[in-house]
């Protein structure tokens, strides 16, 4: 995964982005509802979520990750740990 060190990352503007690919209110996309148990999102959602991470953050998401989209939180936090990884490198 390559990162662009460049993009500013804001946890509230990728709640944006995930509620915007999840066709949710971002209120509604907290840390802890999971999106296919509690948000009933389907896996196709989850390849959005990754593209739209893509081109905004420049991480891609392997898609044998995919499975691992599956609450808000785990978003963000493999955007922060690929980010973070990016810097350090």
């Amino acid at each position: 995964m390559a990162a662009h060190t460049d993009q500013a990352f804001d946890a509230e503007e990728l709640r944006a982005v995930v509620a915007q690919a999840l066709e949710l209110p971002v209120e509604e996309v907290t840390d802890d509802a999971r999106f296919k148990e509690d948000l009933e999102v389907d896996s196709l959602i989850s390849l959005e979520i990754a593209v739209r991470v893509e081109e905004r953050y420049g991480v891609k998401i392997d898609e044998s990750r995919l499975v691992e989209i599956g609450s808000f939180r785990l978003v963000r936090e493999l955007i922060e740990a690929e980010l973070n990884g990016a810097s350090a490198a």
